[in-house]
């Protein structure tokens, strides 16, 4: 780590307009679950004192991450140095250190390397190259430089290679590690890298969500980053710097009909929207959907459809306020229209169980960090297809749903899991959904029981480590294995980190 790093303010660029992108703000994108602007701001962590996002739209999503959000000081989109020199103005250190927001290999530990090659040549700046080409968007500049920099933007110049020549440039040699500058500009190239990178089954898990859907449907991607850094004052009277997870208000509506606010992570709102419009059965036909538009800066949902008549105008005066976390709500007759519904009967293996508890061990990524939230999973076996975590647990559940009627997944073979209570509303959406079991490492209610017997879903409760108790659905149990075998196999994952 540098120790001189409180002389360095670090800025992350990511104020152009990415046409080749389809005009989609690329730090917002998602890359292995998190935005691409996340991997910048942790390369940075390591190697700066404070930090700068340059952004020139969608300035409220960056401003989560916990950081400053300025413009470029030219008011247009004019590339890499303005971005720059918009940070010179706003810094307070000796040196400035880019970079952009395109890359997520960058290492921060090897960004050290700019600084050690600026100071051991006496440079005023030092730019990254990898052996073959420089990459001037890595780089580190004194900020004394920024009234040759303003004059140079005055010219209406803005090649950054040509600005750089104009001053005593060291290069700092990446020949050893040329893979870390590989960005992205396309959305095949997007996928590519994604696909490049090693990923864990939980990244795969969370990564599905984003990845492109069946229906034509013209969606925002307009996900949110989940955690949110903080200081606080520990117990000792030292200030530590924590994240909580996010919070934000979403107003979905329909033609313009306002139909609920919805208190969110805005991980993945889109799918929210639509697994939500889903479980409360306002539409019933995912092609009579045109599109799904997510706006922070209104915090709004805005949904077109192809419906002349909206029969869910109904629904609107009739609702149940339930048990759900920040209060859920069902519309309609929901439970009226659950008695007609049966799910298909599956076995169950005790040792499948097991396996898929262990497995769901590597999840709960915000949880983890920040705490505050809910996770629920899909699962197929002893695989999780996808995670999703949310400050409501209907929420994870909604967004579920959502990605399900996005990809007509069919849940006749899947698990359900989540980590709230198996309460009323859970196994309405669930039985929804056609998956015939749900699991949860908490406990149920009378309501929810009586539910999941009506319509058949195996209901499987206090799941963690080695224990668990079938609610519902006995005769679809195979316990396969013997009662001392069963608690070495669960003391084995509870000596591994399971509760017990």
């Amino acid at each position: 780590m540098i120790a001189e790093r409180a002389k360095i303010t670090g800025v992350v660029l990511a104020g152009g307009r990415a046409r080749r992108m389809g005009g989609a703000d690329k730090g917002l994108l998602p890359f292995k679950g998190r935005p691409l602007a996340a991997y910048a701001l942790d390369a940075l962590k390591a190697v700066v004192g404070s930090i700068l996002i340059n952004a020139n739209r969608n300035q409220k999503e960056y401003a989560v991450f916990g950081y400053p959000v300025i413009a470029d000081a030219t008011g247009a989109f004019d590339g890499p140095l303005a971005g720059l020199f918009s940070a010179m103005q706003h810094a307070d250190t000796p040196y400035v250190m880019t970079v952009p927001c395109d890359s997520p290999l960058i290492d921060g530990a090897l960004l050290e390397r700019l600084y050690r090659t600026l100071q051991a040549e006496n440079a005023e700046i030092c730019a990254a190259h990898d052996g073959e080409r420089l990459h001037p968007v890595f780089l580190i500049a004194e900020r004394r430089l920024a009234p040759s920099l303003e004059a140079y933007l005055a010219t209406g110049q803005r090649k950054i290679d040509l600005w750089l020549k104009r001053h005593k440039l060291a290069l700092a040699d990446y020949s050893d590690h040329p893979e870390l500058f590989a960005n992205v500009n396309t959305p095949e190239e997007l996928a590519a890298l994604e696909r490049g990178k090693p990923m864990t089954t939980a990244d795969e898990a969370v990564a599905a969500l984003a990845r492109p859907h069946r229906h034509p449907i013209l969606m925002s991607n307009a996900g949110l980053a989940a955690c949110h850094r903080v200081n606080a004052l520990d117990e000792n009277g030292e200030v530590r710097e924590i994240e909580l997870a996010g919070e934000r208000a979403l107003t979905i509506y329909v033609d313009k009909y306002e139909i609920v606010t919805l208190m969110t992570i805005g991980a993945h709102p889109e799918l929210l929207v639509l697994g939500y419009l889903r479980n409360q059965g306002f539409i019933g036909n995912i092609d009579d959907i045109l599109s799904v538009q997510v706006d922070w800066e209104t915090e709004a949902a805005a949904v077109v459809t192809r419906q002349a008549e909206h029969g869910f105008l109904e629904k609107l005066g009739n609702r149940t306020v339930t048990t759900g976390c920040g209060q859920g709500t069902v519309f309609g007759r929901l439970l009226d229209q659950l008695r007609e519904i049966r799910v298909p009967q599956v076995k169950l293996r005790q040792s499948g169980i097991y396996e898929l508890l262990n497995a769901l061990r590597e999840y709960n990524e915000v949880y983890k960090r920040a705490g505050a939230v809910h996770g629920c999973a899909l699962c197929r076996g002893r695989e999780i297809e996808v995670f999703v975590e949310d400050v409501g647990r209907h929420n994870a559940v909604d967004a579920i749903a959502g990605y399900m009627w996005l990809n007509d997944i069919d849940g006749a073979d899947k698990v359900f899991y989540t980590t709230g209570r198996l309460t009323s509303e859970m196994v309405i959406k669930v039985t929804q959904m056609g998956i015939p079991v749900l699991l949860s490492r908490s406990g149920a209610t009378q309501m929810g029981l009586e539910l999941a017997r009506q319509a058949g879903v195996t209901m499987i409760s206090r799941a963690k480590g080695r224990h668990f108790l079938v609610l519902n659905g006995a005769e679809n149990m195979v316990f396969d294995m013997p009662r001392d075998e069963s608690r070495r196999f669960g003391q084995s994952r509870s000596e591994n980190g399971d509760e017990p």
